[in-house]
């Protein structure tokens, strides 16, 4: 696929989806040993960043949490771990969240489904960590809406993210692997703001971490009917 990164630049569109005819997750749905190896990688890079996120912003407030797109949970287990009284919801597609590891905590729940079809009611904080960079405006726009309709109008939810603004390399590194890869970027704080602002939601503030991350906090937008 590297040799076709050039076909990315050109047209802007995904490399990945040229050279498989599919994009990255319906090929990982039907290669298991390629999804084996991504999980782990992003297992592996959510290790690597939990430390900095949790001393990043103050998740103690919240009694369920629900971690959309949440992989293998690393991330969730590692809040758990940090805040005993809270519980978890891991929620991913069926075949990623068979690989989790077995829940040895009646605090954590594991489902099944996608967050394109809907998102677990029940949480006080949802997370997106990773996802949206993944993905192009619409299809955000359309996950942030299953994420509102599943928050009610009282939780929180949490957009872990890197800030294109910051100017890093890594930053614009990895927005041109998004293109290649599965199609999505990387976003500026302002460019999350409009997304969230198309779905009904606000964002409140953001907070940077050690390790490049930015915790996105955003609420429902109360007193207005959203028409999606």
């Amino acid at each position: 696929m590297g040799g076709e990164l050039l076909h990315s630049v050109r047209t802007g569109e995904s490399a990945y989806q040229y050279v498989h005819g599919m994009d990255a997750w319906e090929y990982r749905a039907t290669h298991p040993e390629s999804a084996a190896v991504f999980d782990a990688a992003m297992t592996d890079l959510s290790r690597r960043t939990n430390r900095s996120v949790l001393e990043a912003y103050d998740f103690s407030r919240f009694a369920t949490v629900v971690d959309v797109g949440g992989g293998r949970g690393a991330l969730l287990a590692a809040l758990l771990a940090a805040h005993p009284h809270q519980h978890g919801v891991l929620f991913d597609l069926p075949h990623v969240v068979a690989t989790a590891p077995p829940a040895d905590d009646d605090r954590l729940r594991v489902v099944g489904g996608s967050f394109f079809a809907g998102v677990p009611s029940g949480g006080d904080a949802y997370l997106l960590r990773a996802i949206l960079h993944d993905w192009p405006d619409d299809d955000c726009v359309r996950i942030l809406d299953a994420c509102r309709a599943a928050m009610g109008g009282e939780a929180t939810l949490l957009i872990i993210e890197r800030d294109l603004a910051d100017g890093l390399q890594e930053a614009a590194l990895s927005d041109l692997n998004m293109l290649v890869g599965p199609g999505g970027r990387e976003r500026t704080r302002a460019e999350y703001a409009a997304l969230l602002a198309s779905a009904g939601l606000r964002l409140v503030e953001a907070w940077p971490s050690a390790r490049g991350l930015h915790v996105f906090e955003a609420e429902v937008v109360k007193g207005e009917e959203h028409p999606r």
